[in-house]
């Protein structure tokens, strides 16, 4: 099969790419995750807008236009919504029930229509009141233990979205509920390491003795073991609950109620799609959140700029509201700025071709990995001026949500790409959105955020790294996080107190 595959005459028509090793092509060239973002823009200004790499013994296609993006996956998505194979992510370690890694297919569609119909735009508005409530939290948290701020916005992405999937709270990261979802987190993060496994790099290598490649099957039956367990006493917990009378609205209690069983849908698929969503909502939006800290201390004009709106607005005596949002065109085009600079993870959006295909006179393998290089789009001069300044002026002229601007015409009026293309388009964007928005606008309207201050009384200047693996967290840092007024910090402890004793 593999000698077949060399010698197949189409591959003479590859795409254009840099040049990489035998067997491991350009796995090297990616080995430093914090330098991928650099890697794809150097290619995609050697080699042109739609190049071509091998990593490992997969074929990579990098989407880095705007054009080439709504070509290939917005027009073409039957072909190019697909996921690669991966026997240990996904097989083995996923059961073959993550949503994510799922190919595309009429399992994955069935699992995609339930997601849609209960995250829509229509949907999102009732989750809401937990985004507010917990973004109160997030204001009190940060007046009694600013130097948490980082764990903080962890807490606060994973409380929402275990409200919004199961209707649990998670009131303190020390709580035995985070702690759980967080070992299936970092088990995911473990699976998903470019690289890090020959058997997903290698696809056909699954079928050799696996003490070859460190007995990888038994580990990841172990990953799934343990996984499993943890999201099956949660969708079990759940369906108790409803079946009680004692649920909270929740995406997990209207699924449940629809009876994903009549579809083929037993407690153990459910309850990965399900936990997909806590994957998906948790870290990314904590990490976004995190990064916009960091971007305010590195452009202390931008947050100058956007706490002069917030202040003209909203005024001294209140909390921002949501009905604010549409009089704060510079807060919204900051979060706007904030996903196109800061993208959520490290490596693209990466989808795979689910057969051979030709664009633009040059061969796409069946099985290639397609990835949105948003990175490469992103940091575009051509696209967005200036590219490596966090400008949010640059989206004063896009005043829409970031939905609206998906399913563009023009390739070129969509704002970003941080919510991916095609048929797996983010279906949380109006959760993510909003999610954003209010913390932000509050952190902003209530608080200071400056460098820190080292011994010497100089400032001390971030680090612009990420933490090692997929998504672009950023390394921890300090910074220096006050209310802006006795007035400011009353109104905040005031709204936060008033909230708890109303409840969620």
């Amino acid at each position: 099969m593999l000698t077949l595959h060399i010698q197949d005459s189409r591959r003479r028509h590859l795409p254009p790419g840099p040049k990489g090793l035998p067997l491991i092509g350009n796995m090297f060239d990616l080995a430093d995750s914090d330098n991928v973002q650099n890697k794809v823009r150097e290619w995609h200004q050697k080699h042109g807008d739609f190049f071509y790499t091998k990593i490992g013994g997969s074929d990579y296609v990098w989407l880095s236009s705007p054009k080439v993006v709504k070509e290939l996956m917005d027009k073409r998505s039957a072909t190019w919504s697909s996921r690669p194979p991966l026997p240990l992510a996904q097989d083995v370690a996923s059961g073959g029930l993550r949503q994510l890694f799922m190919y595309y297919g009429p399992r994955w569609r069935q699992l995609r229509k339930h997601t849609h119909a209960l995250l829509n735009l229509k949907a999102s508005v009732k989750y809401m009141p937990v985004q507010d409530f917990e973004s109160k939290q997030v204001l009190r948290d940060l007046l009694d233990n600013p130097k948490e701020w980082y764990t903080i916005n962890r807490r606060y992405s994973t409380s929402v979205i275990m409200l919004v999937t199961y209707g649990h709270r998670v009131p303190s990261f020390d709580d035995p509920m985070i702690k759980k979802v967080y070992t299936v987190l970092d088990n995911l993060t473990g699976v998903t390491a470019l690289g890090a496994h020959a058997v997903d790099s290698f696809p056909f290598l699954a079928s050799w003795p696996q003490f070859l490649f460190s007995n990888w099957r038994t580990k990841a039956e172990k990953i799934f073991e343990h996984d499993s367990k943890v999201y099956l006493e949660l969708w079990n917990e759940l369906k108790t609950e409803v079946d009680n009378g004692t649920a909270r609205e929740s995406f997990c209690k209207d699924f449940y109620l629809a009876d994903p069983k009549k579809n083929n849908i037993d407690d153990l698929q459910a309850a990965y799609a399900c936990g997909g969503m806590i994957e998906a909502g948790s870290e990314t939006t904590a990490t976004t959140i995190n990064n916009w800290v960091l971007c305010m201390l590195l452009f202390p004009d931008v947050f100058a700029r956007a706490q002069e709106e917030v202040d003209r607005v909203v005024g001294i005596e209140r909390i921002p509201q949501w009905e604010d949002e549409n009089d704060l065109p510079y807060v919204r085009a900051m979060i706007k700025e904030l996903l196109r600079y800061r993208p959520v993870n490290k490596f693209g959006m990466q989808h795979a071709t689910s057969e051979d295909d030709w664009y633009e006179g040059k061969f796409i393998p069946k099985g290639s990995y397609a990835v949105l290089n948003w990175w490469a789009i992103h940091r575009d001069p051509s696209v967005y001026p200036n590219p490596d300044k966090f400008d949010p002026s640059r989206y004063l002229n896009r005043p829409l949500a970031a939905a609206d601007y998906i399913n563009s015409v023009d390739p070129y009026e969509r704002d970003h790409f941080t919510y991916g293309a095609g048929r797996r388009v983010c279906p949380g964007v109006h959760v993510a959105e909003k999610s954003l928005f209010i913390n932000i606008v509050r952190v902003l309207w209530g608080f200071d955020i400056r460098k820190a201050k080292g011994p010497d009384g100089r400032l001390i200047e971030p680090p612009t790294a990420m933490v090692p693996g997929f998504l672009s967290i950023p390394l921890p840092f300090d910074c220096d996080i006050m209310p802006r007024s006795a007035k400011h910090e009353k109104i905040m402890r005031e709204e936060f107190a008033k909230a708890e004793a109303k409840g969620i």
